[in-house]
């Protein structure tokens, strides 16, 4: 696959590439600017799942996340790679009398239970059925 001048997969758009990250897919992905009316907002492509046009702010938010080269990316993945080897763990420390720690109670108060906001669906249905039905049957006797 061809490259471009920051080492990013050049993709089928007219809009350049920002930069990019690693996909979910683990695949690489590419952020671009939008144009037009939704020139605000950016947009991924992956060459496995495709292109991501979702404009909500958290999405937004992840996609403002890139590096602006293709050396950035592997410099920090070589980082956390380094970073996730495993450490020697610190050994207990046991009290020589050997005798249990006993720890004082924890004493919680009791709080009450809060109570419902917002009645159930299937309560406002019930409730509906029977008032209509019983003020539907005072109408009919009345007349």
């Amino acid at each position: 696959m061809a490259k471009d001048s920051n080492g990013w997969p050049v993709r089928k758009t007219i809009n350049p590439t920002l930069g990019g990250k690693r996909c979910n897919c683990s695949d690489i992905l590419t952020i671009h600017q939008a144009r037009g009316k939704r020139k605000k907002f950016l947009y991924s492509m992956c060459d496995n799942c495709g292109t991501d046009q979702r404009t909500g702010p958290r999405i937004q938010e992840r996609f403002k996340q890139y590096f602006a080269t293709m050396a950035e990316l592997t410099a920090s993945e070589e980082a956390n790679q380094t970073d996730d080897k495993p450490t020697l763990a610190e050994p207990e420390v046991v009290p020589a009398d050997n005798k249990p720690t006993v720890e004082p109670e924890q004493t919680e108060t009791p709080t009450e239970p809060e109570p419902d906001k917002k009645p159930s669906a299937w309560r406002v249905i019930l409730t509906g059925v029977i008032l209509g039905g019983l003020t539907g049957g005072a109408i009919t006797r009345l007349s």
